[in-house]
């Protein structure tokens, strides 16, 4: 199969699984919660009023297909152009990435939706007890010590190969990388940390609803991690290698394997019939 051809199916892909299956399965969960748990029954669930969350969910639902469309433009100009380039040459392999970053914006959109909506529900929640759970919240009761460990190794295996393929110099490149898995360590450790000693961003929040999405995140990450490592050496191995062609699709993969551990894992795991919706109800007034 033609490099082109493999990359033109695995960018449609992305296209596809990014922005239009997850936000698809995200707008229905949003459509399910306000039918089945409306504001009359659930108040403490919206802080503000459905109009406002159909309102956001229509602009989501636009900047999905605004992002669609640039994708099938992006395709089409790949095609125009990969034309007067040989199939072994490197070329457009920043696509995916730079695409892929376009892609996570009305997420990240959402994200910081959902943290204005928790930020208005401590705001309204008036009761005085606070309830927490009685067992310490450590790492290790959320993964297992070997998802860790294998974690780390990766990350020293990637400093060994790229520093063995340069010969041990310290080349501006690598010095980049180490910047980047740093900072994306830091990010890792620090939102880890949050998880494990900050308080709940949803004050109504379930404990069990807690734990499963602490669990979840933290092992996101590790797996994250993981993936990450695996990523830098696989690019560090395509230049070494003089594998360039090839750059463009890891890097389309490498943003469709986010999307499935990170989008996709959040909405397997946090399926609607295991929240504990109750805790969203009005207080019981007693006379």
């Amino acid at each position: 199969m033609s490099i082109h051809i493999l990359f033109y199916v695995l960018f449609l892909s992305q296209i596809i699984l990014i922005s239009y299956y997850y936000p698809k399965k995200i707008i229905n969960r949003i459509d399910e919660v306000i039918k089945n748990y409306p504001p009359e029954g659930y108040p403490k669930l919206y802080p503000e009023s459905t109009e406002k969350v159909v309102a956001a969910k229509k602009r989501y639902q636009l900047l999905n297909r605004i992002i669609i469309i640039i994708g099938f433009i992006l395709i089409a100009i790949y095609a125009r152009m990969s034309v007067d380039y040989d199939r072994n040459d490197k070329f457009a392999e920043g696509l995916p990435l730079m695409f892929g970053i376009v892609q996570y914006i009305p997420f990240m959109l959402l994200e910081l939706s959902g943290f204005r909506q928790f930020k208005l529900m401590r705001k309204a929640n008036k009761s005085t007890s606070r309830t927490a759970g009685l067992a310490p919240r450590k790492l290790f009761n959320y993964v297992s010590p070997i998802s860790v460990v294998t974690a780390i190794v990766l990350v020293s295996t990637y400093l060994f190969f790229d520093l063995y393929i340069n010969n041990f110099n310290f080349t501006s490149d690598f010095l980049i990388k180490i910047f980047t898995l740093c900072l994306v360590h830091g990010l890792f450790i620090g939102l880890t940390i949050f998880h494990l000693t900050g308080k709940r961003l949803d004050p109504h929040q379930a404990s069990k609803d807690r734990t499963q999405q602490t669990e979840f995140s933290i092992q996101s990450m590790v797996f994250c991690s993981m993936f990450f490592s695996v990523f830098l050496i696989a690019g560090s191995a395509v230049e070494a290698y003089e594998l360039g062609y090839m750059e463009i699709i890891i890097n389309s993969i490498y943003f469709q394997v986010i999307a499935l551990v990170g989008i996709g894992g959040t909405l397997r795991a946090v399926r609607l019939d295991n929240v504990n919706f109750d805790v969203y109800k009005a207080d019981k007034i007693i006379l």
